[in-house]
């Protein structure tokens, strides 16, 4: 069940088309939704007897608090017609970095809704630390939008990553308010050399949200030299999906950002919103 969800504003191109699905959701789902105005504040200067006042300081922290609460008001306004309860929350960083403060007021949701950015940039790297913060630390689920995407609310086909693991779990049954929704799930696994016991895993995943109320089915999908995410997201876009469901680090993020890896690949590549679980 859907009934808070929470919106970070992250000044990225992908915000407005975050806000909007939300606001879709919270219709579909009767939810409410809280938009956080962060507002990163410099720390103050250090002194061998204690922080120091600096005047400097202090007027550069009221500037960003004018700007911040500019930019909240302005929002009030966007929400004001809405059929939804919504609230806008300015949020002061200081001690703590923007993307830990959104993970906390995280803590009181059902949901983050979070703009995505596509590729490797600047932009990209802003929306991977939010997402990091949310994902690891919130201990809740955070739904990825990419920026100029056309999200479908319900979404009418959604596409399961499985394998056997504790966050491919914690993803499908966090979303299952919204596997509901849908027409048809496809629980999709990917060969990479366990096959057997990824199968037997998936067909029980699959039948267990049978018994829920969704329309499932397994489909098994060879890599045939491709990475495990462009294998799911070809398949994506084949079935036409409109939702993909995926844990996210599996293995450390380090490693993942590294290395490479799933969650890294879809991040900075899917066309469609990735509902992730951890």
């Amino acid at each position: 069940m859907l009934k808070d969800l929470v919106v970070p504003m992250t000044r990225s191109a992908g915000d407005a088309d975050a806000l909007n699905l939300a606001l879709g959701l919270a219709l579909a789902h009767a939810a409410r939704v809280e938009v956080l105005e962060l507002v990163d504040l410099p720390l103050p200067l250090a002194h061998p007897f204690g922080l120091m006042p600096d005047m400097t300081t202090d007027a550069a922290n009221e500037k960003l608090r004018a700007d911040g609460e500019r930019r909240a008001q302005a929002l009030r306004q966007r929400l004001a017609g809405e059929p939804v309860d919504t609230e806008v929350r300015l949020v002061e960083a200081l001690y703590v970095e923007a993307p830990r403060m959104a993970a906390l007021h995280a803590y009181y949701a059902d949901l983050t809704v979070l703009a995505g950015a596509l590729g490797d940039t600047r932009e990209a790297a802003l929306s991977h630390a939010y997402f990091v913060a949310l994902l690891l630390e919130s201990g809740r689920p955070v739904l990825v939008v990419p920026p100029r995407c056309k999200a479908q609310v319900p979404p009418r086909r959604a596409v399961v990553a499985w394998q056997p693991t504790r966050e491919a779990t914690r993803a499908v049954h966090d979303a299952m308010p919204l596997l509901l929704g849908t027409e048809a799930v496809d629980v999709v696994v990917v060969d990479t050399g366990n096959g057997r016991v990824a199968k037997e895993s998936g067909a029980q995943i699959a039948a267990h949200l049978v018994r829920h109320g969704v329309h499932a089915e397994l489909v098994l999908r060879e890599a045939r030299g491709a990475t495990v995410a462009s294998t799911l997201l070809d398949h994506v876009g084949q079935a036409h999906a409109q939702l993909l469901v995926a844990g996210g680090y599996g293995h450390s993020r380090l490693r993942e950002w590294a290395l490479g890896g799933v969650t890294r690949e879809l991040s900075m590549s899917a066309a469609v919103p990735v509902f992730y679980g951890h």
